[in-house]
């Protein structure tokens, strides 16, 4: 559960900071539009919500939103290494840390 969360909390790092004009153009060379930038950072926002929801569902509210805030650290903190270390490569982790959620939840549904 708690890697399927972590997965989760990178990957709405990622929309909420490529949501940003300076992250959006730092690892995109594409002009910057509004409307996409509302568009992930939305995104970003209810990866986010369901990424608490999994923790609450999965330990309770007693446990859960305190899990939850210890992954969105470490997930944070993993974010911004990417993003500093190699901002081009970074929508790749992103997109295997997606791929790595999808693949540990049936194991924590199951």
């Amino acid at each position: 559960m708690l890697w399927l969360g972590l997965c989760l909390g990178v990957a709405a790092w990622c929309l909420l900071s490529l949501g940003l004009e300076k992250h959006h153009q730092q690892v995109f060379a594409g002009a910057f539009r509004p409307a996409r930038a509302r568009l992930l950072r939305g995104a970003g926002w209810a990866l986010l919500a369901l990424d608490f929801a999994l923790f609450v569902h999965g330990w309770g509210w007693a446990q859960g939103p305190i899990f939850w805030t210890a992954a969105l650290i470490v997930s944070a903190l993993a974010w911004t290494l990417a993003m500093t270390m190699a901002p081009k490569a970074s929508t790749k982790i992103a997109a295997a840390a997606v791929l790595s959620a999808f693949v540990a939840m049936p194991f924590w549904i199951g």
